[in-house]
């Protein structure tokens, strides 16, 4: 008999505990297997608040649980929002689980749960593109992956945002009941075999949570004037900053070198105009401040997985 547990905390968006639940449930079916049993479990109390005011009925509490061959994480919505962080007695739990053999999963920010749990220590690992860098920051000793829809390191997978729960799911359907079933999975519930990478989806958010009042300033500057040409030497004098100094200033407090930062912000400009408007690539790489077009290319996709006129097809108007 094969366990799966899922485990759902307060507050989580339901898709991502309802979701892998059901799809691997249609797994079994298809496959005609009866030797698996998939349950949802809670911390405390059976009955718990979902994202939208929705409850759940969890089937198990964490304490009735001492042995799982799968450990599924949903979601739990920003981490950053949850100040009174992931209760000991749950890290405990999934600690115990990894040292008997359960093979551990995240949807989502449910990585953060395995963070705080220490079993992502030194492992190739993903969650939502949103607060990836946040995640980094919090757990520098995971090797995060801020563009990768999925990661598997040994015993442990992570999946990025929250839809991803359907790339995780369909990956375990072909773990544990081969590919021919994955893909009468994938074709009832219409999901995508392609999706490789969230950076199509992400969106430049800048840090602003900073103190520094002069990279503010520039960041300012920045929203005005990003795609005007500049150097970073224009940009230290902006604040009276040499170079050296401006550029490890801007680094401690954004995050981010300044050239990484413009770039970031260049390529948010040019997805709107790929996304609204019908200009010619060249015509949006000049308008970002590249006259070289080809680098623009290069740069457009290492930054969201595709070529410009593939984000195109995908995202504007004339893919409508």
């Amino acid at each position: 008999m094969k366990r799966c547990v899922i485990l759902a905390l307060d507050n989580c968006p339901l898709s991502s505990v309802s979701g892998p639940m059901e799809i691997l449930l249609l797994a079994c079916r298809l496959a005609g297997v009866k030797d698996w049993s998939i349950e949802i479990v809670a911390e405390n109390q059976l009955q718990l608040p979902c994202n939208g005011g929705v409850s759940l009925t969890a089937h198990q509490r964490i304490t009735d649980v001492k042995q799982a061959d799968l450990l599924i994480i949903g979601a739990i919505g920003d981490p950053r929002m949850r100040p009174e962080g992931i209760a000991p007695q749950t890290l405990q739990w999934i600690q115990a689980l990894q040292q008997q053999g359960s093979q551990l999963v995240s949807i989502c920010t449910g990585a953060y749960v395995l963070a705080c749990a220490g079993v992502l220590s030194g492992k190739r690992v993903t969650s939502h593109w949103a607060v990836i860098d946040w995640l980094a920051q919090q757990f520098p000793d995971c090797d995060w992956q801020p563009g990768a829809m999925l990661t598997q390191d040994g015993q442990v997978a992570c999946s990025g945002g929250a839809s991803a729960y359907q790339d995780m799911s369909l990956l375990l359907v072909r773990q544990y009941f081969g590919e021919v079933i994955a893909r009468q999975v994938a074709k009832s519930v219409l999901i995508d075999l392609d999706r490789h990478s969230q950076l199509q989806y992400a969106s430049f958010m800048p840090q602003r949570q900073h103190q520094d009042h002069l990279i503010h300033h520039v960041q300012d500057w920045l929203e005005q004037h990003g795609c005007e040409q500049f150097t970073q030497q224009d940009l230290a004098e902006l604040i009276n900053l040499s170079e050296r100094q401006f550029k490890r200033r801007f680094k401690q407090a954004v995050q981010q070198t300044p050239l990484v930062y413009i770039q970031a912000l260049r390529m948010e400009v040019a997805k709107k105009a790929l996304e609204t408007t019908l200009k010619q690539v060249d015509v949006i790489a000049r308008e970002c401040g590249y006259e070289d077009v080809r680098f623009f290319r290069e740069l457009f996709k290492r930054n969201t997985g595709l070529a410009p006129s593939e984000y195109r097809g995908k995202f504007g108007i004339s893919g409508a």
